[in-house]
């Protein structure tokens, strides 16, 4: 009796795996048939109208703005700000004492050194 019920058991397994396998492939296919039906309808409509189709014009959006971020991100050694200065614009500065009485009161942290404070103006540099 138990060898008949164990047949049966398998058996039912194996209909019941053939069943949801069918299934799995019924629901594959019909989601690939609803997809080309969609295709096809935009295709259709693209042809109609004369525009591009909209996942087409997405894409391209998307490919577009990645081109440009890789741009930028790539040229960032060719900024104006990472090359180096021409010899003609560099700048020499003179260092000048500050008076304590054109300063605003602030507080100090640590006893200040006479020699600390210093104005900073530029001058310009002959060309050779």
């Amino acid at each position: 009796m138990t060898l008949l019920f164990d047949l049966i058991g398998q058996v039912a397994a194996l209909l019941l795996r053939l069943m949801f396998t069918l299934v799995a492939a019924a629901f594959a296919l019909g989601v690939l048939l609803i997809g080309l039906v969609v295709v096809l309808f935009m295709l259709l409509r693209a042809l109609l109208t004369g525009r591009k189709p909209m996942p087409f014009m997405v894409w391209q959006r998307y490919r577009e703005a990645s081109r440009a971020s890789r741009a930028r991100w790539t040229n960032r050694a060719r900024s104006p700000w990472a090359q180096p200065a021409a010899d003609d614009d560099v700048t020499d500065v003179d260092a000048s004492p500050v008076h304590p009485s054109t300063q605003p009161a602030r507080p100090r942290l640590a006893p200040a050194d006479t020699n600390e404070i210093t104005d900073v103006q530029a001058r310009d540099i002959p060309p050779r």
